[in-house]
């Protein structure tokens, strides 16, 4: 539900996140019906002012590749790997998924996060929770819902996702996720790590046809597409397919970037959840500390190499934490790889919702009312992006005291 007044949040320094943006200035910013109406050093007749204390505005952060219900894979309970973990979650009924996923969006919100691409999510719940706070039930971040994951029968996350072969089940899978309420299609393009030594993550797990059916089921239908894809193979099929965005991408070769780049395919790395699957706390407590090796050398390094890469030939990239890394790690993980201060900024905000092709991610009038705002410049230190004092989403302003009460763990 949008709240109907006219609120002015004055006595803001807006920070322009691209050339074409509004000046760093002290400023007002009129919200109507929950969009931007003007951003001005007038004040307007409005239904109520906030103060914003000269603080420093932000669009709010994107988090373009998320699983809200899956979070506790970060720290999976001792003598458990990822893959016992996920087992555990994939207990839960409906309700307590449900209220976890809302918990975990609000977590995010703490951090100035104010847009999250849910790409997969149990009894596609991430649909159910993008309804209920678009519908003002409750207040939250703005959930861009994949609904189910499409896999191969067996295949990487196969637990959640939507089993499909062969590219008339493609077809009808995508067709699935629409009818769910899914605003962008994910397909998993290879295996993955977090059910290593079980499953091959370089291996591809769908065929060209396959990928093919899914990426134009899902252009026909007006939807987006991504895939998780590790390998080379993997990624230079779902690149081949039209596909509008890759996930992980460990190793990306010369080639396969300058079709990125041609066809501006997005890049959402997820560094920091490869680099917590590789660590060495994480594999010790799992009983397994033999793959903190065989991860470092298999996926931390050449990911590595293929972000430092891409960066340098112009690709999109997006911040993405999936279920095991966090804003701050993706950030400190992306400046290590040659991302700037400004490219970090608008990678989290302007490139983050051209990815997940919602209207946010510019202080302008038209864009979605969400806003971060902070008590010291994070052009300074980059880090403060993830210590917002205060949030706007829409008219609903939060001030850190609640946010840090919703957030508490």
């Amino acid at each position: 539900m949008t709240d109907p007044r006219t609120t002015a949040l004055r006595g803001v320094r807006v920070i322009a996140v691209e050339e074409e943006g509004l000046p760093d200035s002290n400023s007002s910013v009129i919200i109507s019906a929950g969009r931007i109406a003007d951003v001005t050093t007038q004040l307007p007749t409005v239904d109520r002012v906030i103060e914003g204390r000269g603080r420093f505005a932000l669009p709010g952060l994107v988090n373009a590749h998320d699983h809200l219900y899956s979070k506790e894979l970060r720290n999976p309970d001792p003598g458990m790997d990822i893959r016992a973990m996920r087992r555990e979650i994939d207990g839960r009924d409906v309700p307590e998924t449900l209220v976890v996923m809302l918990a975990n969006a609000w977590r995010e919100m703490a951090e100035g996060v104010l847009v999250i691409r849910d790409l997969g999510a149990r009894h596609a719940l991430n649909t159910h929770l993008a309804r209920i706070i678009d519908g003002g039930v409750v207040p939250g971040p703005v959930v861009v819902p994949a609904a189910r994951p499409i896999v191969m029968t067996g295949g990487h996350v196969w637990t959640f996702g939507r089993e499909a072969d062969g590219p008339d089940d493609c077809r009808r899978a995508v067709r699935e996720q629409k009818k769910a309420g899914a605003q962008v299609i994910k397909v998993m393009a290879s295996g993955g790590v977090s059910n290593y030594p079980h499953e091959d993550y370089a291996v591809s797990e769908f065929t060209p046809p396959e990928l093919e059916a899914i990426t134009s089921e899902a252009r026909k239908l007006g939807l987006p597409t991504c895939a998780h894809a590790y390998g080379e193979e993997a990624v230079s099929a779902a690149v081949d397919a039209r596909i509008d965005g890759i996930e992980h991408g460990v190793r990306l070769d010369d080639g396969i970037i300058e079709k990125m780049v041609a066809n501006q395919i997005a890049y959402v790395p997820t560094m920091a959840n490869m680099q917590r699957i590789a660590s060495v706390e994480m594999n010790a407590a799992a009983g397994v500390p033999e793959r903190a090796a065989v991860f470092q050398r298999e996926i931390v390094e050449p990911h590595m190499r293929s972000v430092t890469a891409a960066l340098e030939a112009g690709v999109r990239v997006g911040i993405g934490t999936d279920s095991t890394g966090s804003y701050l790690e993706e950030i400190r993980a992306l400046t290590r790889a040659g991302m700037g201060v400004e490219q970090v900024i608008r990678a989290a905000t302007i490139e983050g919702a051209r990815i997940c092709r919602v209207d946010a991610g510019l202080i302008a009038p038209g864009r979605l009312a969400l806003m971060a705002l902070y008590d010291e410049d994070p052009r300074r230190d980059v880090e403060v992006l993830v210590r917002p004092s205060a949030v706007l989403i829409g008219g609903r302003f939060f001030e850190s005291e609640r946010l840090e009460g919703w957030a508490a763990r």
